[in-house]
């Protein structure tokens, strides 16, 4: 392109070049439409180049505000970022982010991933699992329930599913184990994935099952040591990355491991230079055609962004209704544990009236004894053997009247029994038998 092009439209007087060959810039519709097709052919370079590269994103969260430090740090986050710069990713880093500050980063990545050759999620700090998903916990992560991580951390499922968008994806999670204040139900140290997996995005985490929880931290930091010095060689591939991103095997790996080069590709093979076949007027077509291209890339544009502005609407919502879901089952698990208490509780008190009620009898029938005492005086229990005891008791249940054990203990049971057997024979009812009452129970042969 004549570079004098430059200095007419930066605002120079015209000047009409009469040397042979030089464009005559006196017709600004034509030179207007050369600029524009120059411009177009230059976003649509940018853009093709764009959608075809390499892209990262490093979130690292090592200084919490509400949990504890994760051993793992922000420094080597910064060195994995640089290796993948140093390979040709257009890499986002976020040093200890806020749960905002994240998700900003999150959707920047989104924007890029979308049709590029490859895109890799790195992430550091502390995780957890709970219902099938596993959390990113950003540095101002506070949460009292286990409901609270759907709008308080970052689930690594949906970073799977933003991954995806590329020609092949990749999340690398090097877990450390948070301690919280006040034990929450539920949540687990281990990574959970059930949901379903994209078919070219593969998730390693540094723990698993097998690794014991009080080796979780150090597995993580050995796997990102691991992953740091792996892409410093010559030609690293993505299934070795899997491996040592998820401790050698022993973490945790979802999803199918695409056997993709990480070495910088090379250099692409400058655009040949674009001339101008023509000077006539025929060049103000060019200038509709690229308004038709400008046109249509903001429209494609302002759609994405629509369906991206859906699906976070979507998925908000999801995330109340779900909320809304476990708040209403913890309350009914509340619920149901208070019935159960005020059942027991209404259980204890009918037992605890049936003592006193028995007790109250028999105070009343002892109040009564000693009331007649002076008229029916009662065989005393020490004059009474265990044999006699026994023999009362027993008749007292052939009689219907004792359901207690023949243990020889006048107790509260027999003392009721007495007194039943006292009112069947219009006697005063004192709970203690008298000479002749004893004598009709037991007769001398049984004595």
């Amino acid at each position: 392109m004549h570079f004098g092009l430059v200095g007419g439209f930066a605002g120079r007087s015209p000047v009409r070049q009469s040397t042979s060959g030089d464009l005559d810039r006196s017709h600004p519709i034509l030179f207007l439409g050369i600029v524009v097709l120059a411009f177009s052919l230059l976003l649509a370079s940018v853009v093709t180049a764009h959608a075809s590269g390499r892209v990262g994103l490093v979130l690292t969260a090592e200084d919490y505000q509400k949990l504890p430090k994760s051993s793992i740090g922000t420094k080597r986050g910064a060195e994995i970022a640089e290796a993948l710069k140093a390979r040709g990713f257009d890499v986002i880093v976020s040093p200890n982010p806020t749960n905002a500050t994240a998700r900003a980063s999150l959707r920047d990545f989104a924007a890029k991933a979308e049709g590029a050759d490859l895109a890799l999620i790195v992430l550091i700090g502390h995780g957890i699992a709970w219902s099938g998903q596993t959390f990113f916990l950003a540095t101002n992560t506070e949460i009292g329930r286990a409901a609270d991580l759907l709008s308080r951390a970052l689930s690594t499922t949906n970073m799977a599913q933003i991954a995806a968008r590329a020609q092949t994806g990749g999340v690398f999670f090097f877990m450390t184990s948070p301690t919280f204040e006040n034990a929450i139900e539920g949540l687990d140290a281990r990574p959970q994935f059930t949901s379903e997996i994209p078919k070219n995005a593969v998730t390693a985490f540094s723990s698993s099952a097998r690794i014991p929880v009080s080796r979780i931290d150090a597995a993580g930091e050995q796997a990102a040591d691991a992953l740091a010095k792996l892409l410093q060689q010559p030609s690293p591939s993505l299934s070795e990355a899997v491996k040592v991103a998820s401790s050698g095997n022993l973490g945790a790996v979802f999803g199918q491991v695409q056997e993709v080069n990480l070495a910088k590709p090379a250099a692409a093979p400058a655009p040949a230079p674009q001339t101008v076949a023509s000077t006539s007027p025929q060049a103000v077509p060019v200038l509709q055609k690229s308004e038709d291209i400008e046109g249509r890339l903001e429209a494609e544009r302002r759609a994405r962004e629509q369906a991206e502005s859906r699906a976070r609407d979507e998925q908000l919502r999801a995330e109340r209704a779900q909320a809304e879901v476990m708040k209403a089952q913890a309350d009914a698990k509340k619920a149901q544990a208070d019935v159960e208490r005020a059942q027991a509780d209404a259980e204890k008190a009918k037992q605890e009236a049936k003592r006193v009620e028995a007790e109250a009898q028999i105070a009343a029938a002892q109040a009564e004894g000693l009331r007649h005492a002076s008229v029916a005086p009662s065989v005393e229990d020490p004059q009474l053997g265990q044999r006699q005891r026994r023999l009362i008791q027993q008749r007292l249940r052939d009689l219907g009247l004792y359901t207690g054990p023949i243990d020889a203990i006048m107790g509260p049971l027999t003392r009721e029994a007495i007194m039943g057997y006292q009112k069947s024979r219009n006697a005063s009812v004192t709970g203690y038998l008298t000479p002749e009452q004893y004598d009709a129970l037991l007769p001398k042969e049984m004595q």
